[in-house]
């Protein structure tokens, strides 16, 4: 380390030139990161409705529909010119509505009543198009809106799509807007000089900037990804910053010039932020083992972040203060911060009380994060939108639908009739639409055209829609979705038969969540007390430090069973590693701090002192990451987004509140156990430990002490 830290300040104007250059290369880089917004397609390659999926778009040419049109018309002949205007729009593949499912040369009155109520009510048509996704949803959704007119109605998953290509590509700035200066107003409060929070500002964001840049090495990124990547990695990696010019102050007030202060201070602090990196550096990179690939998503971009967060801190930060400690030195003002130590007397005081809370708290939180109502997708909408309006409108009108796919062996056409028959039957099942009930099985296929008998046979499947009346995620999508895997499996016992649909890409997300639950959470858990065990050499601090932290998950979890709000388990599962990883660093300063006061202190003062020294250093930087998060909850209409920072803001405070009340606390109580189970450690005994001597030592003690 003496010899980067040497390198560093030697060629210091070197690496500033290297930092421009880098930062402005990726900063281009940055502008060409493909987003991807479907969040189905994170499914694991080997789940049926992922498969389901390719095979329709190997032997079909039609997608699934993906958005529902509500337009008033005056008879069904108006209602025909709509279809067909809708048709011949660039990005439409199909269109389904009523005549594709009756004979409208059948009065009104004579057809099914259910199937007629699906598609027309009260004067407004309701139809299914299938747009290509590859366009852009935002102008799409915008011409739809304006073709259905102002009492008419546009919603499904293009809007969706839409909605978070708008929430991403808008709100990004938006929410940066707003966080960048609240973490600004930590740091001036934190510091001693009113310039120190530029340069954490300067070297954490070129940090960020290199992050989002190298990004152009993937395919693509997903849109949770790019909406809270650059936030989180400001948010968690600011305290290295900190810790660095701290330790600049300190060499400085010892009176060494100002390279050789610097040069001191990256060697003595590189351990520290190191190990607090590695923390959370492990903790992001957990979520890689997610089958649910989101997480890998986000995980290698996370712990990408932490890397360029480090870089930027040993070689940009030293460079950029080595060159304006002036003006540092003229900006420094006395501290606003407390000295807290009436605190640390209060937070002594109360240590059985909260030990009493803590330990009666911890199963019940357990249990009530387990048994939250999840949810797996993302549909939702800002309220008072044109969006929110159609998607209400629609549902009073027509109720909620899903559109699914099926694809069956070409060929049997008595048993497609009998299965199209049954699932018409069901009372969920608003439209089936195929070869079967379209052309029928007396027509030869040489007489059709090309056009019909490509939207509903190929070389090996017969392919049939189905539009079922369903919520878009509830305990009855998930109850259709096995209902109908369950017919077609036994009207074809030997398989190749696929069924493609929103509610079985989120049966399959639920299953696929739930497995990856134990995996990730458990290799989080294991990975960062394996860097605690490393970083301390002791077996009994990753135990107090981890279940410190697991605490505040739990807790944290715990409060949307208890409010009965259903939690989006995306968010659930990401919080609960991001969580941990961010805030670990907090109880290892405080652990860190008190084993070094605990050589000349007792336990109890050791537990003051450390709270004296430690409160300063981990309020700003969880109140930066709370501010992140609640900044996310509050601007972004990404639903997952936006769950995912309320989660993670709360989570910081009460991330921060047990390592300030609960872990010096279990540290004390602990004392004897971590003496014994730490290597080479040796304590300075306190009144506690003279129990344990015999008498004769217990009077050398204490003469030795007089």
């Amino acid at each position: 380390m003496k010899k980067m830290a040497e390198f560093t300040i030697r060629f210091k104007g070197a690496v500033l030139v290297l930092f421009i250059i880098l930062l402005a290369v990726s900063g281009f880089f940055a502008t060409k990161v493909k987003t991807n917004y479907d969040i189905f397609s994170y499914v694991p390659k080997e789940a049926a409705s992922t498969k389901a999926v390719d095979a329709m778009l190997e032997e079909f040419e039609q997608a699934i529909p993906n958005v529902e049109i509500g337009v008033h018309v005056q008879s069904i002949s108006d209602a025909l010119k709509v279809k067909k205007t809708f048709e011949e729009l660039p990005y439409v593949s199909e269109v389904l509505w009523l005549d594709d499912q009756v004979d409208l040369a059948t009065p009104l009155d004579l057809l099914d009543q259910k199937v007629v109520d699906g598609f027309y009510r009260d004067g407004m048509a309701l139809f299914h198009a299938t747009v290509d996704e590859d366009s852009q949803a935002i102008d799409i959704v915008a011409e739809l809106q304006e073709m259905a007119g102002p009492e008419g109605a546009v919603r499904g998953q293009i809007v969706e799509l839409a909605n978070m290509q708008r929430g991403v590509t808008v709100e990004v700035g938006r929410i940066a807007a707003i966080a960048v200066p609240i973490a600004f107003v930590i740091l001036l409060i934190a510091t001693q000089s009113w310039f120190e929070p530029v340069l954490f500002m300067v070297a954490i964001l070129v940090g960020v900037v290199l992050n989002m840049g190298s990004n152009v090495i993937f395919d693509d990124v997903s849109f949770i990804t790019q909406a809270v990547a650059a936030i989180l990695q400001l948010a968690v990696s600011m305290d290295y910053a900190i810790f660095l010019l701290h330790r600049f102050g300190d060499y400085r007030k010892e009176g060494h010039s100002i390279e050789e202060a610097m040069k001191r201070a990256i060697v003595k602090s590189f351990s520290p932020i190191s190990s607090s990196a590695l923390t959370t550096f492990f903790g992001f990179l957990t979520l890689i083992f997610m089958r649910f690939r989101v997480g890998p998503d986000m995980g290698i971009v996370l712990a990408k972040g932490i890397v360029f967060s480090l870089f930027s801190v040993f070689f940009l930060l030293p460079v950029l203060t080595v060159f304006t400690y002036k003006i540092i030195d003229r900006t420094t003002h006395r501290s606003l911060l407390p000295s807290f130590k009436w605190f640390s007397r209060l937070v002594v005081r109360i240590g059985i009380p909260v030990l009493i809370i803590a330990a009666l708290v911890a199963v019940p939180a357990y249990m009530g994060q387990r048994s939250n109502d999840f949810l797996y997708g993302a549909q939702t909408f800002p309220k008072g939108s044109r969006e929110a309006r159609d998607f209400d409108r629609l549902n009073q009108q027509f109720g909620e639908n899903v559109q699914m796919v099926l694809l069956v062996p070409k060929g049997e056409w008595a048993t497609e009739e009998k299965l199209a028959e049954d699932l018409l039957d069901l009372d969920e099942m608003k439209s089936v639409v195929g070869y079967v009930t379209q052309v029928g099985t007396g027509v030869p296929h040489d007489l059709l055209p090309d056009r019909v008998l490509s939207q509903l046979i190929s070389d090996h499947y017969s392919r049939m829609i189905l539009i079922a009346k369903s919520p878009a995620e509830s305990p009855e999508t998930y109850e259709l979705a096995e209902k109908v895997r369950d017919m077609v499996d036994q009207a074809y016992p030997e398989g190749e038969t696929h069924l493609a649909g929103a509610n079985f890409v989120l049966l399959d997300m639920r299953t696929t969540i739930n497995q990856d639950l134990i995996i990730v959470n458990g290799l989080a858990i294991l990975a960062i007390a394996l860097v605690i065990m490393i970083a301390f050499r002791s077996l009994a601090l990753p135990l107090l430090l981890v279940f410190t932290i697991e605490l505040s998950i739990w807790i944290n979890l715990a409060i949307p069973y208890l409010t009965q709000a259903p939690l989006n388990f995306i968010g659930y599962l990401i919080v609960s590693t991001v969580q941990l990883g961010a805030t670990v660093d907090y109880g290892i300063l405080m652990a860190q701090h008190y084993l070094d006061h605990r050589q000349l202190l007792n336990r109890k003062d050791a537990t003051k002192k450390t709270i004296q020294t430690v409160a300063g250093s981990i309020i700003p930087p969880a109140l930066i990451l709370a501010a992140a998060g609640f900044t996310l909850s509050a601007i972004s209409s990404i639903s997952v987004v936006s769950e995912l920072g309320l989660v993670l803001g709360r989570g910081a405070l009460i991330s921060l509140a047990m390592v300030l009340f609960l872990l010096p606390n279990l540290l004390r109580l602990f004392d004897r156990f971590i003496e014994k189970t730490t290597w080479k450690l040796t304590m300075k005994p306190d009144r506690h430990t003279y129990r344990r001597k015999s008498g004769d030592q217990l009077l050398e003690q204490i003469n030795l002490e007089r």
